[in-house]
């Protein structure tokens, strides 16, 4: 962050003073070693002013129009003005459904099936949630590719995992298959605005169960809020 002032707060022939106190809490609050400003990008670093890097064969600039970053912190570059999402939003939709097939087929196939007793219905019926996981065992399982392009989204496969919460559930660093039968119904005691919004995004999508799991999905097409095929998109 930068405060760009109109008028000097200084007379000009303190700049030399007010240049080295800058540079003195610039430096006491930076968190790389000025030796990695030399590896980065390519300085050649002197001790002098409190340890700063200089470019080779350059000088401090007398000159106003010079930029006062060349002393302060020589290479600076700041951001970009449009700053990259990397929270796996922004990720092609076709890679994100190859992932969450994988890590669900991994779940799946992770242990033999158990039965799960649907008391709602009052049958007994088989439906495979699979077995739990760490983070670590999911992403041991996946290709060197995919690891690779999700390294550089903040928070990696754990975000994804998080961000396709119809399908699974993070907790304490172990991924689930999402049970949506025990999931708890919508309460009434909700904000007006949120419980309409649940209610406007009810079957605006297609259920994931439905398309993929072996065994369907968990709950009747009337109890899910997602659509049992494309006849019940809204």
């Amino acid at each position: 962050v930068s405060f760009v002032g109109k008028t000097r707060t200084y007379p000009a022939a303190e700049r030399a003073r007010i240049d080295e106190q800058i540079t003195q809490f610039i430096n006491s609050r930076r968190t790389c070693a000025v030796a990695t400003c030399d590896r980065r990008l390519g300085f050649n670093h002197e001790h002098h002013s409190g340890g700063l890097c200089k470019e080779a064969g350059s000088e401090h600039p007398e000159d106003e129009t010079e930029t006062a970053g060349s002393i302060w912190m020589p290479g600076f570059q700041p951001r970009e003005k449009v700053e990259q999402v990397r929270n796996c939003a922004s990720l092609p939709r076709d890679f994100v459904d190859e992932v969450v097939l994988n890590v669900a087929n991994l779940l799946l196939n992770a242990a033999p099936q158990k039965s799960c007793s649907d008391k709602q219905s009052g049958n007994m019926n088989t439906w495979n949630q699979g077995e739990s996981l760490s983070l670590r065992e999911v992403a041991e399982h996946l290709d060197k590719e995919i690891l690779k392009k999700l390294k550089s989204e903040y928070g990696g496969l754990q975000t994804l995992l998080k961000n396709n919460h119809q399908v699974f559930e993070v907790l304490n660093g172990r991924v689930h298959i999402r049970d949506w039968r025990k999931e708890k119904p919508p309460s009434k005691t909700k904000p007006e605005v949120k419980r309409r919004l649940s209610a406007e995004a009810f079957k605006t999508r297609l259920c994931w169960f439905f398309i993929h799991h072996p065994d369907g999905c968990s709950l009747p097409s009337e109890a899910c809020p997602y659509a049992h095929g494309t006849g019940e998109l809204r």
